[in-house]
């Protein structure tokens, strides 16, 4: 049996992502699970929230809630828990986030969606407009510079899965990707869900890419 470790930016257990993942794969897995937060108290979990200097990112907490920290602040967090996850006995780790985690090294393979998700975009958005739906406001710059690097038209806007109002920020956001002229619409976040991309198809039915059914897809290669 196969040993997948899932490493979060946030607070372990992701029960609303790892289960799902786990049942698209179709077959038994063992799971371990880390977090970068989840060994922090409150104050040491704000301390990484670095207001709007650099690239930053959002994550579910253990109780339902969420928190927001700075990329440079998590990346090296992140090495540590991958390590952990190894030492374990995990022969695959997940990186249950969308930035970029190249500078993670293991020495099993390591899915990296900040490297894997924009090279899948790149090739089904080639000759469209891409409306990129982001779970956080502050990272719309950022993305419009990265998607139009990699030659794509791109209209982005944010949306935020992780209250009792996600699915109505989700219709709102499909509803302005359509005013933009969206032909597909990619949904970066592995927070968000099949409800909220049925929404967002209510609002706007053209091709959807969700992040989290992208990953269980690779995941499912990779274990088969």
């Amino acid at each position: 049996m196969r040993t997948i470790g899932f490493a979060t930016i946030g607070q372990t257990p992701r029960a609303d992502l790892v289960p799902y993942l786990v049942e698209q794969l179709g077959m038994p897995v063992r799971v371990l699970e880390r977090g970068v937060l989840d060994d922090l108290s409150a104050e040491e979990i704000t301390s990484l929230d670095r207001g709007d200097d650099g690239l930053h990112m959002v994550t579910r907490l253990r109780d339902g809630g969420s928190a927001r920290l700075q990329y440079e602040a998590a990346v090296p967090r992140m090495q540590v828990e991958v390590d952990v996850l190894v030492e374990a006995g995990a022969d695959l780790v997940v990186i249950l986030c969308g930035a970029n985690w190249s500078r993670v090294t293991a020495k099993v393979p390591v899915v990296n969606p900040g490297k894997l998700f924009p090279n899948v975009i790149q090739a089904l958005g080639a000759g469209s407009r891409v409306g990129v739906m982001k779970p956080s406001a502050g990272q719309v710059e950022h993305t419009v510079k990265q998607y139009r690097a990699l030659g794509l038209d791109v209209a982005v806007t944010s949306a935020f899965p992780y209250d009792a109002d996600a699915v109505d920020a989700m219709r709102t956001a499909a509803r302005e990707l359509r005013s933009e002229g969206a032909e597909m619409i990619w949904m970066t976040c592995v927070g968000m869900d099949e409800s909220m991309r049925s929404a967002v198809r209510e609002e706007h039915d053209v091709p959807i890419v969700l992040a989290r059914s992208l990953l269980a897809r690779i995941i499912g290669e990779l274990v088969a």
